[in-house]
C-alpha cells in the first residue's frame, strides 16, 4: 500500500497529482511575462525571472588575455638598420666597394654566405695579399666618408643583425 506521509487526507492519485501541478504551475509563473503593471505605470526595469533564472544557470569561466607587445629593442634595431640603409642609399659607391670586397673573399676561397668567420691564420693569408687589402683600405675609407663608424658598437649589432636576417631569409 501507498504511504501518504505529507497529505494524511487526501486520495492517492490526487496526492500523485499535486506536484505535478504544483511544478506546471510554477514554471508557468517562471516563463510568463509579468502582467502586473498598470498601463500608466511603466514597469520597473528589472530582468525578467526568465532571464534571471538563464543567468544563474550558466557557468563562470575566463580565459587568459592575450598581450600583444613588441621587443622593446626592436624599434631601436629598425631605427639603427634605416639609418644605416639610408646611407648605403645616399652613397651607392659604398655598396660597390662592398660588393667589391665579397667578390674578392669569395674568389679567394672564403665562403661569407655560411655566416662563419674565418680562422686566424686564413685572415693572415688573405690580408697578404695586396689587392684584398686595398679593397679593404678603400671599403673603410668610404665608410668613413659615408659616415658609418665601424667602431660603433650599435652600428656592429646593426650589420650582424642584417646578416643574420639575410641568412635566414634563405
Amino acid at each position: 500500500m501507498l504511504r501518504r506521509p505529507f497529505i494524511p487526507h487526501v486520495p492517492v492519485t490526487r496526492a500523485l497529482a499535486i506536484p505535478a501541478l504544483r511544478l506546471a504551475h510554477t514554471s508557468a509563473l517562471r516563463h510568463a511575462p509579468l502582467a502586473t503593471s498598470s498601463a500608466r505605470s511603466p514597469a520597473p526595469s528589472r530582468p525578467s525571472l526568465q532571464t534571471r533564472e538563464v543567468l544563474l544557470s550558466r557557468s563562470f569561466s575566463t580565459t587568459p588575455r592575450r598581450h600583444a607587445e613588441e621587443d622593446p629593442n626592436l624599434q631601436a634595431m629598425f631605427a639603427q638598420q634605416q639609418k644605416l640603409l639610408k646611407l648605403l642609399q645616399d652613397k651607392p659607391e659604398v655598396l660597390d666597394n662592398i660588393k667589391e670586397f665579397v667578390t674578392l673573399l669569395q674568389n679567394n676561397g672564403v665562403d661569407v654566405h655560411s655566416g662563419q668567420m674565418p680562422s686566424k691564420m686564413d685572415m693572415f693569408r688573405l690580408l697578404m695579399k695586396t689587392e684584398i687589402r686595398e679593397s679593404a683600405m678603400k671599403m673603410a675609407s668610404a665608410f668613413q666618408e659615408a659616415g658609418i663608424d665601424l667602431q660603433s658598437k650599435d652600428m656592429m649589432q646593426s650589420l650582424m643583425a642584417m646578416q643574420k636576417q639575410f641568412k635566414d631569409d634563405k
